[in-house]
């Protein structure tokens, strides 16, 4: 594909749908915008819905991803960004999976006029333990990780029990194909620019709506994180749903479903009112 391409059309944007909101879904680490696959139907009855796969997953140009450039979740919330205002996307409610939740809180930030509500799927500020705060990984976890995929060894594996845990053999089959689908230097660059990652200090400033969604038995994020997420987020809710593992809206689509369906009735037509986005918030505490 030529790097003269439309983004959306290099990074395998589909739409589906019609109406005057948009769904538009990011997915996370090792993933594709498949995950998504049992609430695009649903969703696409009531608006549009919008999926693409990050730079370097899924069946994006290879050729947009860049080693300096996606070695921060910056540079993914600019190719959203990007995205929405070549698509003018407005009305958007967006389904952030994983590490694709962070990059749509600093999307959020920087068009805030085109949203209307975020909805968290196993998200978290800060992976890394740090004092009171519970993360859920350790500086000696996280290296050890680091190693496997600098040695070439199992972390594919290691990746795809960590998201879903003992969930169902066919849902753990089809993560594992899209880990294998991720080139090395891909997978260690963006893990680092993950695991490397605080945005607790950004939570405050968030105006729109959250829905905060997490399983109790997520090896990637821990309850504590969820409810963290809650208390810091001004206008959050957290539901913790049922089953195991850290895509709940995959292994779980049925529960997920009926919960993104109760928050979307309840959100406010429109964008954040500039009065709100400009109020003054203290930094979290830990």
């Amino acid at each position: 594909m030529g790097k003269g391409a439309l983004l959306a059309q290099r990074l395998n944007t589909q739409v589906v749908g019609h109406g005057p909101r948009t769904f538009l879904c990011v997915h996370g680490f090792c993933s594709a915008q498949t995950a998504f696959r049992h609430q695009t139907p649903v969703l696409a009855r009531v608006g549009r819905v919008v999926s693409y796969d990050l730079a370097g997953f899924g069946q994006a140009d290879p050729d947009v991803w860049h080693p300096q450039r996606h070695a921060s979740l910056e540079s993914y919330a600019e190719d959203l960004v990007a995205l929405l205002d070549e698509l003018d996307l407005r009305r958007v409610t967006l389904l952030g999976a994983s590490m694709g939740a962070m990059i749509g809180v600093l999307a959020a930030q920087r068009r805030p006029e085109r949203f209307e509500g975020l909805v968290f799927i196993g998200a978290s500020p800060r992976y890394l333990d740090d004092g009171a705060y519970r993360g859920g990984f350790s500086e000696e976890q996280i290296e050890a990780f680091y190693h496997l995929i600098e040695r070439g060894q199992d972390w594919r594996g290691a990746l795809g029990h960590m998201m879903l845990g003992q969930s169902v053999s066919l849902a753990l089959q089809e993560v594992a194909e899209n880990v294998r689908g991720v080139r090395p230097e891909v997978a260690g660059v963006v893990a680092r620019a993950i695991f490397g990652s605080d945005y607790r200090t950004l939570l405050a400033q968030v105006r729109h709506p959250v829905l905060i969604t997490q399983t109790r038995a997520d090896s990637v994020v821990p309850e504590a994180v969820g409810r963290y997420l809650q208390r810091q987020l001004p206008h959050a809710q957290l539901v913790f749903l049922p089953g195991v593992g850290h895509l709940p809206n995959f292994t779980e689509p049925e529960a997920f479903n009926e919960v993104l369906e109760a928050f979307l009735l309840a959100l406010p037509p429109g964008p954040v009112q500039p009065a709100l986005l400009t109020r003054p918030t203290s930094p979290p505490a830990c």
